[in-house]
C-alpha cells in the first residue's frame, strides 16, 4: 500500500495467499489512475476493505497499519466513514481496543458532513452494524447503544434490518425483543420491493440466530 507491493509482500509466507496479494496489488494499481473523485475514494475504500479483511485473516496489525496511506487518499466522506468503520472491526478483532474506538468515532465525525440523506443514512447504518461487530467482539455493550442512537436518522427498512442485526449480538430476552421489534418494523413497510428485500435480510439474520425465538 504506500505503493504497498513490497510492504504486503514481506507479510505473505503462504502460497495460497499469493494470488489475493497480486489481485490486491492490481486494485490499487488500477484506483491511483481513476480520475473521478468520488469513483476514485470508493475504490480506495474497497482496496483498503480487502487489505482489512487480509489483516484479519492473517491476524497482522502491521498489515492493517498499511491502510493509512490509501486512506489518505480518500477524498470523499462516505467512502471515508465506511472505511473507517470497516477498519474498527477488524481492529477490535485484533484486539486494538482504542484504536477501533477511535476509527468508529471518526467513521461517525465524517458520516455527519455527508450532505446527501441518502448517502448519509447509509454510512449510519454502515457504522451502526460494525458498532454491533465491536460490541460482540470487545464485549462492551454500550456499542449496541452507540448504534442505536443513530436508528431516527435511518429509513424503517434500514431501522427494521439495524433492529435485526443488533439482536444477534446482545442477550438472548432483549435481542429476541428487537428481532420481534425488526419484524414489526418490516411487516409496516408499504413500499413492496422494500418490504420483500427486508424481510429477506431479517430471514438471513434468524438463520444465524442462536436465541430461542416464538413469534
Amino acid at each position: 500500500m504506500r505503493r504497498i507491493k513490497d510492504d504486503l509482500g514481506k507479510t505473505i509466507d503462504e502460497a495460497d495467499n499469493l494470488a489475493k496479494m497480486i489481485m490486491i496489488e492490481q486494485a490499487i494499481d488500477a484506483a491511483y489512475e481513476i480520475e473521478e473523485p468520488i469513483s476514485r475514494s470508493y475504490a480506495f475504500c474497497d482496496c483498503i476493505i480487502a487489505i482489512s479483511e487480509f489483516a484479519r485473516e492473517t491476524n497482522s496489525y502491521e498489515t492493517l497499519e498499511r491502510t493509512q496511506p490509501l486512506l489518505e487518499q480518500i477524498t470523499n466522506s462516505g467512502a471515508t466513514a465506511r472505511a473507517l468503520s470497516y477498519l474498527a472491526v477488524v481492529l477490535s478483532s485484533l484486539n486494538y481496543e482504542e484504536e477501533a474506538e477511535k476509527a468508529l468515532l471518526d467513521a461517525i465525525k465524517y458520516a455527519s458532513k455527508i450532505k446527501e440523506d441518502f448517502d448519509r443514512r447509509d454510512a449510519l447504518l454502515e457504522i451502526a452494524t460494525s458498532a454491533a461487530d465491536m460490541s460482540f467482539l470487545l464485549d462492551k455493550r454500550k456499542l449496541v447503544n452507540l448504534g442505536l442512537q443513530f436508528q431516527d436518522q435511518l429509513t424503517q427498512g434500514q431501522k427494521a434490518y439495524l433492529f435485526g442485526y443488533l439482536s444477534t449480538v446482545i442477550p438472548s430476552e432483549e435481542g429476541t425483543q428487537l428481532m420481534r421489534e425488526a419484524m414489526n418494523i418490516a411487516s409496516q413497510i408499504n413500499d413492496p420491493i422494500t418490504r420483500s428485500k427486508v424481510s429477506l435480510e431479517l430471514a438471513t439474520l434468524l438463520t444465524s440466530f442462536t436465541k430461542e425465538f416464538e413469534e
